[in-house]
């Protein structure tokens, strides 16, 4: 499959992220390898397939400006293994996250392997302000990461460039919560897949 591939280095690259033809006649796809992501070309254009414990992502990332000879992708979105995420824990969260008022928060939602649940884990915050916040996000072995959010106080929710060097790496939602000292907050919310990020829905859309 990949012979045309005469340096070692292109066929480890095809090998860790590889592109595949969304079949127009054959089986499906089997699903991405845990933890790693791919692109598929379909029809319309190429996609990223991405899945972990706790999270399936298959969403666009280029349009076609022709139909291509290949199959069509299906459905695209988002997906929590796990079901939605109680809406009391998004409760806790704009409580928190209002209490804080003009300084940083930050929390993650986890899910947790051995209760079988969803948690709201308060990491170890190292240093904070009205302008930042800095937490370890190392998380205890029992738990997988399904969001990473933080607040910006007064300031409009958006992801900064200090947002985008934290996020450089790991495959999980993020979410920003911003205007906390206002009735009306403010959110922005994307799905980082390994370095790579794309527009997501709200990340309130996610609990139930």
């Amino acid at each position: 499959m990949i012979n045309y591939l005469t340096d070692r280095r292109d066929q480890i690259v095809f090998w860790e992220t590889p592109t595949l033809m969304q079949p127009l006649y054959g089986e499906a796809l089997q699903k991405p390898e845990i933890g790693k992501h791919r692109f598929v070309i379909a029809s319309d254009g190429v996609y990223v397939e991405a899945i972990n414990p706790v999270l399936e992502v298959r969403l666009p990332v280029a349009k076609s400006g022709i139909k291509l000879p290949y199959g069509k992708i299906g459905a695209v979105g988002i997906c929590l293994v796990n079901g939605k995420i109680p809406k009391r824990i998004l409760q806790d969260i704009c409580e928190k996250t209002f209490l804080c008022g003009e300084y940083e928060w930050a929390g993650l939602v986890v899910w947790d392997k051995i209760r079988k649940e969803y948690e709201l884990y308060e990491p170890e915050v190292i240093s904070f302000s009205a302008g930042h916040i800095s937490y370890r996000n190392v998380l205890p072995d029992k738990y997988n990461l399904v969001m990473d959010l933080h607040s910006h106080g007064t300031v409009p929710a958006f992801f900064s460039k200090t947002d985008d060097q934290s996020d450089i790496g790991g495959f999980y939602i993020a979410g920003v919560v911003g205007n906390c000292d206002s009735g009306e907050p403010t959110f922005a919310t994307r799905i980082v897949v390994n370095g790579h990020f794309f527009e997501s829905p709200d990340f309130r859309k996610f609990f139930n």
